[in-house]
């Protein structure tokens, strides 16, 4: 049985480290899957300001469980030489951070050009992990709109084809593309590693907290419990207000049937969604914040 405990995308709530810190204390987070602070990708920063993160982030009892990083977001047609330095830093900067998780992508692709691409796709995405296993770092791919890996058959193939790729189940993102939740956790299955909360309605595309669209969450997290030993995140990501950061990583239209004043309130009512939804589907939260059956 798995155990299941909060992370986020603080960035969702507030622009700086200290409005993101308050985020996660006060709502009892003790990881975070940092992505930007002060608009500022976290891959940016240098060595000294990654630790300085890291300190300040531990003074408030908060770990880093994965590096929201934007690694394979980039078109399949540009040089990829030229892309490992990036790629390498990224390693890097999960070392100083302190964790060995790596959130990262598949590559831009037409979606009519799957098959042209794929061997390509699968040639980087093997040279990407063979770099992270050699520094004690796991690549987790996240099922993402545009990308090789948009939907659960490609997703499939890239866990089976580059051994040592982790799986990230987003459940929003395959609704948003009108996939099938339950064809994607089976093929992220593979290699499961942790999920992504959002949810989603297909025909309005429409992100609406966890437990309020399609995305079947609630019954997803009981298959990872049955199938998973261990730990496992679930890394709040509510894209439920536009936040400084949002233009430059996801091209689709933000809306949603609630109206909030803030991110930091749109962020309070995504992770009461999520706590309501464990709550119904019969599991607790320990003194540890641990949520399990």
């Amino acid at each position: 049985m798995a155990q299941f405990v909060f992370s986020a995308f603080a960035d969702e709530a507030g622009n700086s480290l200290d409005e993101q810190i308050k985020a996660l204390v006060e709502n009892g987070i003790r990881y975070i899957e940092p992505r930007n602070i002060d608009g500022k990708c976290i891959i940016d920063f240098t060595d000294d300001e990654l630790i300085a993160i890291k300190n300040r982030l531990a003074e408030n009892g908060i770990k880093v469980g994965s590096v929201g990083s934007p690694i394979g977001k980039y078109d399949i047609n540009d040089d990829f030489d030229a892309y490992l330095p990036k790629v390498k830093r990224t390693i890097e900067v999960a070392k100083l951070l302190g964790t060995k998780y790596v959130r990262m992508f598949s590559f831009f692709v037409k979606q009519d050009e799957l098959k042209l691409h794929r061997d390509e796709v699968i040639r980087r995405l093997r040279e990407m992990v063979k770099l992270a296993e050699a520094e004690g770092v796991v690549f987790c791919h996240e099922n993402e709109s545009r990308i090789y890996g948009q939907m659960p058959a490609e997703v499939r193939d890239v866990l089976e084809s580059v051994p040592g790729l982790g799986g990230i189940f987003d459940a929003a993102n395959y609704r948003m593309n009108g996939a099938d939740t339950m064809e994607g956790i089976d093929a992220t299955l593979v290699n499961f590693k942790y999920m992504h909360i959002k949810d989603a309605i297909y025909a309005e595309k429409t992100i609406v907290p966890a437990g309020e669209g399609e995305g079947r969450i609630g019954e997803i997290i009981d298959i990872v419990n049955d199938k998973i030993d261990g730990e496992v995140y679930l890394t709040l990501e509510p894209h439920l207000h536009a936040f400084l950061a949002y233009k430059n990583i996801d091209k689709h239209e933000l809306k949603g049937k609630h109206n909030f004043s803030s991110g930091r309130e749109a962020f309070d009512f995504a992770v009461h969604a999520l706590e309501e939804l464990l709550t119904k589907h019969g599991y607790g939260k320990d003194e540890n914040g641990v949520w399990k059956k």
